[in-house]
């Protein structure tokens, strides 16, 4: 009777945690890149403002850096086999894929300096480190794939003057629009939504055995 009553509860907590380690790695991760995908086709018609990179961001944040990376790179690859805008090539892929972990390892690094506890709905302190995420990795990634498309162009010219090719991708008005429309946008999406999302999630994470202060 004793090995009985000891038994069955260390038989249900082995199943617990099985269940728990599931969630953890494959239905959280699975979770946003549903959200990320289904908000990109609902935002289709609106050119470079979308939830992607916040998305992005808030899972490096709430599942770490590790689960956060999936969530990039699995979220890019998927959108990028239908994306109504067309098929991106393997070496500009490569080049988005590698631009938005930035979003991933920027929610991992605002997670060490701003704590769950201390976030706030509206505006606090810690509002200015969404902005500076924001702003960081969005110019970053435009930057990373407008150069790619600078000298893909200059290879399609055959021309060997990238200066003047950088210029037009980095520069011209149409690049300009569309950096500012990106920028612009998520230098308000992040602190808008950022705190309501990543608390939205903690809730989520913690019937799964994961407490607020455990993601990596």
């Amino acid at each position: 009777m004793r090995q009985a009553v000891i038994t069955v509860p260390r038989a249900r907590s082995a199943k617990g945690r099985a269940s728990g380690l599931v969630a953890r790695e494959l239905l959280a991760p699975g979770a946003f890149v549903l959200a990320i995908l289904a908000t990109n086709y609902a935002l289709a018609g609106i050119p470079n403002v979308k939830l992607f990179d916040l998305l992005v961001f808030v899972a490096g944040y709430t599942l770490g850096l590790r689960r956060g990376l999936v969530v990039a790179v699995g979220a890019m690859l998927l959108y990028e086999i239908s994306n109504p805008w067309g098929h991106a090539l393997p070496a500009l892929l490569a080049t988005k894929v590698g631009a938005e972990i930035g979003y991933a390892l920027a929610g991992a690094i605002v997670r060490r300096v701003v704590s769950p506890d201390r976030l706030r709905l509206g505006p606090s302190r810690a509002t200015i480190g969404f902005v500076l995420a924001a702003l960081v990795t969005t110019i970053t990634y435009d930057l990373a794939t407008n150069l790619y498309t600078a000298f893909f162009w200059a290879s399609l010219a055959g021309s060997t003057d990238y200066l003047r090719w950088v210029s037009v991708t980095l520069f011209g008005p149409g690049a300009l629009f569309f950096m500012l429309l990106h920028v612009g946008s998520n230098v308000a999406l992040f602190p808008a939504f950022g705190p309501l999302l990543i608390k939205g999630a903690d809730r989520v994470k913690q019937p799964w055995g994961e407490r607020s202060d455990d993601a990596n």
